[in-house]
């Protein structure tokens, strides 16, 4: 009986990393393509390549205030495959887009769709992992996550470099497609029986939200993520334009690099899904270092080889702060409420998604992207020291319930 249950969650598995793969192999597309596919096939303005990273994420932060914390975990799975067509039909629409208000609006669209499928998948991860194996199955799935993005943009650069920009969205629409045809059936074999039946309501949300944010370590998990998103935000949205401008490197060759920074990512990932992390605490320090390095050297005009270093840098916090940080709010919470948790979560992400392109965009028009750099590097240095003060607060809060006990 143990082996046929062993073989079925090994399955489930395979087959959850399977549309992981897929599913970010897609969306990572839409985010560096799309800025690429706007600036020089559709010939926008700076501040429109970042204006559609901005509704990517409203979209996303429109799912995740109406949608996500509402949904049943027992029909997540199903939903997952719903939001997954949606976004095929979106990259389909990509394909025959003409100008940049179409692309404006199918950047809300698949925004939408990714708001409710990112965290959701992250709560089927959680539920089907057997105790004790919650944050080896967290990290095989980001490593996944990962494994696809590399994937995905040495596809970008081949695209890019022999053909035009457009036809990428007629190579991804397939692998959407996989993605949610992979989905459908696997929701169909995994159970999420949970002891609440009932959807709750917006009050009962806000009150679930509200009660996991004075938590001290999810705080420390939220704060560490958020302050990561500047520089992964704006390697994806902006990355190919500061190698051009500074270093001189073409689009084609920027996707080559960007797939060193997810290859760094992915090795991360692999060794934490299969050795025990004994410090959670020291990994996320470390990640912090390296943020705030890799993110002031992309400033630096020192050639391709300081670009090159920076990338490398920056992926090693790439792979350890999303696994760690979610293994942290998943341990503090209950699994009946992790859609609600992951919600906002994701929700607060996307906020930092809404914000940090278009602030960008706005300084690298009035002064230089090197100044936008250095200037968005002290709320993101801030975030980072506000993410260390409530680890600390709580470690020392735990100390003096131990006392007292």
């Amino acid at each position: 009986m143990n082996n046929t249950n062993n073989k079925l969650l090994l399955i489930n598995l395979i087959m959850l990393l399977s549309v992981a793969f897929t599913m970010r192999t897609s969306t990572n597309m839409l985010m560096t393509v799309v800025p690429v596919f706007t600036k020089y096939v559709i010939n926008a303005d700076v501040f429109f390549v970042g204006l559609t990273a901005t509704l990517y994420g409203i979209g996303a932060m429109v799912a995740n205030v109406l949608i996500n914390g509402r949904i049943n975990i027992e029909k997540t799975p199903r939903t997952i495959a719903l939001l997954l067509l949606i976004m095929t039909g979106g990259i389909f629409f990509y394909l025959l887009s003409n100008n940049v208000y179409e692309v404006l609006i199918l950047s809300t669209v698949t925004g939408l769709s990714m708001g409710v499928v990112q965290p959701l998948l992250m709560t089927v991860t959680n539920v089907i992992a057997p105790p004790g194996k919650r944050d080896r199955y967290i990290a095989a799935y980001t490593a996944s996550l990962s494994l696809s993005l590399i994937f995905g943009v040495v596809m970008e650069g081949l695209i890019t470099s022999s053909i035009n920009v457009r036809y990428a969205f007629l190579i991804f629409l397939f692998i959407s497609l996989i993605s949610t045809v992979l989905m459908f059936s696997l929701s169909t074999r995994i159970k999420m029986n949970m002891k609440r039946k009932n959807r709750l309501t917006f009050k009962e949300i806000l009150g679930k939200a509200s009660h996991s944010l004075k938590q001290g370590k999810v705080l420390f998990a939220l704060f560490g993520n958020i302050a990561y998103a500047f520089p992964f935000i704006l390697l994806i949205t902006y990355g190919s334009i500061m190698g051009k401008e500074y270093d001189g490197i073409n689009p084609d060759i920027f996707f080559y690099l960007l797939a060193l920074f997810y290859s760094v990512s992915f090795l991360t990932r692999l060794v934490l899904s299969v050795k025990n992390v004994k410090n959670h605490e020291i990994l996320m320090y470390a990640s912090f270092a390296a943020t705030i390095i890799g993110y002031l050297l992309l400033g630096i005009d020192a050639g391709i080889i300081m670009f090159i270093g920076s990338l490398l840098i920056l992926g090693f916090p790439h792979g350890s702060i999303y696994p760690t940080a979610s293994y942290y709010i998943a341990s503090s919470v209950e699994l009946e409420d992790l859609n609600v948790v992951y919600s906002v979560f994701i929700l607060i992400m996307d906020v930092i998604i809404f914000l940090i392109p278009f602030v960008f965009g706005i300084i690298s028009t009035i002064y230089s992207i090197r100044m936008a750099i250095y200037l968005t590097a002290v709320p993101m240095v801030l975030l980072l020291l506000t993410s260390v003060f409530f680890n600390i607060k709580d470690n020392k809060a735990i100390k003096k319930t131990a006392v007292t006990q």
